[in-house]
C-alpha cells in the first residue's frame, strides 16, 4: 500500500545491511592493517641488514625484497585505522536498525487504519448542500467520524516523525564514517593519469553503444546519408576505443571481436570475392563506408539541399516542416515503400538492385556463395536486428547476450 514520505520527507522504509557483519569486517581491517605493518617491519630489517642474517642466500633475499616493504607499510597504514571506523559504524547500525524497522511497520500498520477509517482530516461543514443539518444525529456522527480521522493521521505523523527521528541518528553515524575514512584516505590514494583516462572511456563506450543503437533505428525509418556518415564515425570510435580497453584489460577478447564484427562491410563481401572491389575499396566500406569520401561528400551535399528548403520555408516552424520534408524525400523517393523495405530487410530497392550483381556470371561457388550471403543477410539480419534492439531498450537481456554467434554473423 502506497504511504506518504514522513514529514522530513523520506521514504519510509527500512534500513539494510547486517551489523554484525559490518562489525567483524572493520575488526578484520584492523587486523590485516597490523599485519601489514608487521610484515613490513621484518621486511625492512631483510632490506637494511639489520637482521643479522648473513650467507648468499640471504644477500639473494635482500636484492628480492627491494622497496616492498615500504608499500606493504602503506597499505598497513590505511587499513589499521579505517578498521575501527567500519567496527564503529556497525555498532551505530546495530542500535539505530531495530528502532527504524520497528518505526517503519508501525507507520505502515497506522497508515492502513488511517486509510480504512471513513471521514476527512479537515473537519467537514454542515447547513451547506449536501451536507448534513446542523445539531442532527448526521452531523454528530460526520464529527465523530472526522475526529476519528484526524485522530488517525496524528499517530501516523507522530509515529513517521520518530522514524525521522531515529532515520537522523543513523544517517549522522554513516556519515560520520564516510568522512573519517576519506579523511583517513585524503592524500593517500590517487588515481592515476591512465585510470582517469579508462574511466572517461569506459563512461564514453556506453554513451557511443547507446548513440549507435539509436542511429541504427533512425537509419532504418530515416535512412539518408547523413545518419550513415555520423554511424560510421560512432561505429569506428567505439572500435578504437573498444581496442584501447582492450589493451587496458578493461575489455575481452569477445568485447573486441564483437566491435570488429559491427563494423565489416558485409554489402561488400560478394563484390570483394568476385575481384570487383579491391582490398582498399572494401576497407573504405567500413563502418558504413567511414572512410570512403563520397559517403561525407553525400552528406554534406544533403544537408545544402535541406539548408536551402528550410530558408525557401521561410525558416523558424514552417523552414523546420520543409527541411525535414526535403530530408524524407531525398531518402525516400518512392515513398512509405522505400522505408518498409529498409525497415524489413535493412537494404533498400536500389541495394538489391547492386547486390545482384554480386552473383556475376556463372555458378563458381567463389562468386555466387558470399553475394548469397548478403542476400540473405539482408532478408533475415534485420528483424533479429529489430528483435534485439526492442529487448535492449526494454532492459532485459538482448540477443546478442543471449547468443553471442548472431553479432558475428552480422545480425
Amino acid at each position: 500500500m502506497f504511504m506518504p514520505p514522513s514529514p522530513a520527507g523520506r521514504p519510509i522504509a527500512y534500513v539494510f545491511g547486517d551489523p554484525t557483519t559490518i562489525k567483524e569486517r572493520g575488526t578484520e581491517i584492523e587486523e590485516l592493517g597490523q599485519m601489514m605493518l608487521d610484515s613490513a617491519s621484518q621486511l625492512q630489517a631483510v632490506s637494511d641488514g639489520s637482521d643479522g642474517l648473513k650467507g648468499k642466500a640471504v644477500d639473494k633475499l635482500r636484492e628480492g625484497v627491494g622497496d616492498v616493504h615500504g608499500r606493504l607499510k602503506e597499505a598497513g597504514e590505511l587499513y589499521k585505522p579505517t578498521g575501527p571506523i567500519v567496527h564503529a559504524y556497525g555498532v551505530a547500525l546495530e542500535r539505530e536498525q531495530p528502532q527504524i524497522q520497528g518505526h517503519v511497520d508501525t507507520c505502515q500498520s497506522l497508515w492502513e487504519t488511517y486509510i480504512a477509517l471513513p471521514g476527512s482530516v479537515e473537519p467537514r461543514g454542515t447547513g451547506g448542500w449536501f451536507q448534513p443539518d446542523a445539531d442532527s444525529p448526521e452531523a454528530e456522527q460526520q464529527a465523530a467520524e472526522d475526529k476519528a480521522k484526524k485522530d488517525a493521521f496524528d499517530a501516523w505523523e507522530a509515529e513517521a516523525k520518530r522514524f525521522d527521528n531515529d532515520y537522523d541518528h543513523w544517517e549522522s553515524a554513516f556519515d560520520t564514517a564516510a568522512g573519517n575514512i576519506d579523511e583517513t584516505l585524503a592524500g593517500k590514494i590517487k588515481d592515476s593519469f591512465w585510470d582517469n583516462l579508462d574511466g572517461f572511456v569506459a563512461g564514453l563506450v556506453k554513451v557511443l553503444q547507446v548513440a549507435g543503437m539509436i542511429l541504427a533505428v533512425a537509419a532504418l525509418i530515416i535512412g539518408g546519408p547523413i545518419v550513415a556518415a555520423i554511424a560510421a564515425v560512432v561505429a569506428v570510435l567505439t572500435l578504437v576505443l573498444t581496442i584501447y580497453q582492450y589493451v587496458r584489460n578493461d575489455a575481452g577478447k569477445l568485447d573486441l571481436a564483437l566491435a570488429i564484427v559491427g563494423v565489416i562491410p558485409f554489402g561488400s563481401i560478394g563484390k570483394l570475392a568476385q575481384g570487383k572491389a579491391g582490398v582498399m575499396p572494401f576497407v573504405a566500406d567500413v563502418a558504413g563506408g567511414a572512410f570512403k569520401p563520397s559517403t561525407y561528400s553525400a552528406a554534406a551535399q544533403q544537408l545544402r539541399t535541406i539548408s536551402m528548403a528550410s530558408r525557401f520555408g521561410g525558416g523558424g516552424l514552417s523552414g523546420l516542416r520543409s527541411g525535414a520534408g526535403a530530408l524524407w524525400q531525398l531518402n525516400n523517393p518512392e515513398g512509405f515503400g522505400t522505408v518498409m523495405t529498409r525497415l524489413l530487410t535493412g537494404k533498400t530497392p536500389g541495394d538489391f538492385a547492386e547486390l545482384s550483381k554480386s552473383f556475376g556470371e556463372g555458378f563458381e561457388a567463389i562468386t555466387w556463395i558470399p553475394g548469397a550471403f548478403d542476400f540473405t543477410h539482408g532478408l533475415f539480419g534485420n528483424a533479429l536486428k529489430l528483435a534485439n534492439y526492442g529487448t535492449q531498450f526494454a532492459g532485459t537481456e538482448g540477443l546478442s547476450e543471449k547468443f553471442p554467434v548472431l553479432p558475428f554473423l552480422g545480425f
